[in-house]
């Protein structure tokens, strides 16, 4: 049975995801699976909706503005017709606005990256980042088994043949630079989700909302207060917009905290796969990006450094 008595709540699914953690633990671990599942995919939709209106002019930080502000409104309206849990404690708060800033921040580099390399290739790359952890945990004096150390080398491989254009050229290193700035936003957020009492009290749904309302606050000021925030130039591009607010941020987001509670950082890392796949899908398929040899050996390297270094941890 759900804590909470609404009707979303009686429905499993609802529960993991929208109000307090299931009790039963075979529960909480099926719909942790699922939740992670449905994140892989919704937040591989990035280059689907950001790109075209990206192309169409508008700049970064007025898309990102738009896209968290119409994702809070959304959300707030819900919770109040809901009758979801809105207040938290200023300790919570505090926590909330680290993660606002991180998520915000992992958004803002990752939307530059497009600029300078293929969407795509950029998403992929960012998702070295289950061996950033590794990598800060030494200075904890938590060293990397060799396992791990293969898993490193692997990935730094494969960042390598990412990088590289089918002419033989190399792309623009700043791109690259984005993409490993917004891994590591991506993973300082994931810990603090993981690792936190005060961030597990909260239910996702309102976890996320002040996420994202941190998130528009400070992409407005990022923006001059107003002053420098674009509009959005036609209909199609607010349906793009409406689509990223609704897919690859608060369904992304919300199910990426109910997994992440439910099965733990490192499974959910491993669900995390789905969404490199799918820009490289999206890459293809409707940007006609090129999918060469070397793209393929890269992006099997980067899952098989992952994989590797997820498979063969030990239990402590």
């Amino acid at each position: 049975m759900c804590v909470e008595s609404t009707f979303f709540s009686e429905k499993p699914y609802f529960c993991a995801l929208f109000g307090q953690p299931l009790m039963e633990k075979k529960n909480t671990l099926r719909w942790g699976y699922l939740a992670g599942i449905v994140s892989g995919i919704t937040y591989g939709m990035n280059p689907l909706f950001g790109v075209p209106v990206i192309k169409e002019g508008l700049d970064v930080n007025s898309l990102l503005f738009y896209r968290y502000g119409v994702a809070t409104l959304l959300m707030l309206v819900y919770m109040l017709v809901a009758k979801r849990q809105i207040r938290i404690s200023w300790k919570q708060l505090g926590l909330m606005t680290l993660l606002g800033v991180l998520f915000t921040g992992c958004s803002i580099t990752l939307f530059e990256a497009y600029k300078y390399i293929p969407s795509g290739i950029a998403t992929s790359i960012l998702y070295v980042y289950p061996i950033m952890v590794a990598l800060i945990m030494m200075f904890f004096k938590q060293f990397p088994t060799w396992q791990t150390w293969v898993s490193i080398f692997a990935g730094v491989a494969g960042a390598v043949l990412l990088s590289l254009k089918g002419g033989g050229g190399f792309i623009d290193w700043r791109g690259i630079a984005l993409v490993v700035a917004s891994g590591l936003c991506y993973t300082l957020f994931i810990v603090i989700v993981n690792q936190s009492k005060l961030v597990k009290a909260i239910p996702n749904l309102t976890l996320t909302f002040y996420c994202f309302l941190v998130g528009s606050m400070m992409l407005f000021a990022l923006s001059g207060f107003g002053v420098h925030l674009n509009s959005v130039p036609n209909t199609l591009c607010w349906l793009n917009v409406l689509g990223l607010a609704v897919l690859p941020t608060a369904i992304a987001t919300i199910t990426l905290a109910a997994a992440t509670k439910a099965v733990g950082a490192t499974k959910t890392s491993v669900l995390g796969i789905l969404e490199p796949l799918t820009a490289i899908v999206i890459g293809t398929l409707v940007f006609h990006e090129a999918f060469t040899v070397n793209v393929a050996i890269g992006v099997a390297l980067i899952l098989f450094a992952i994989l590797f270094m997820i498979l063969t941890e030990k239990k402590k």
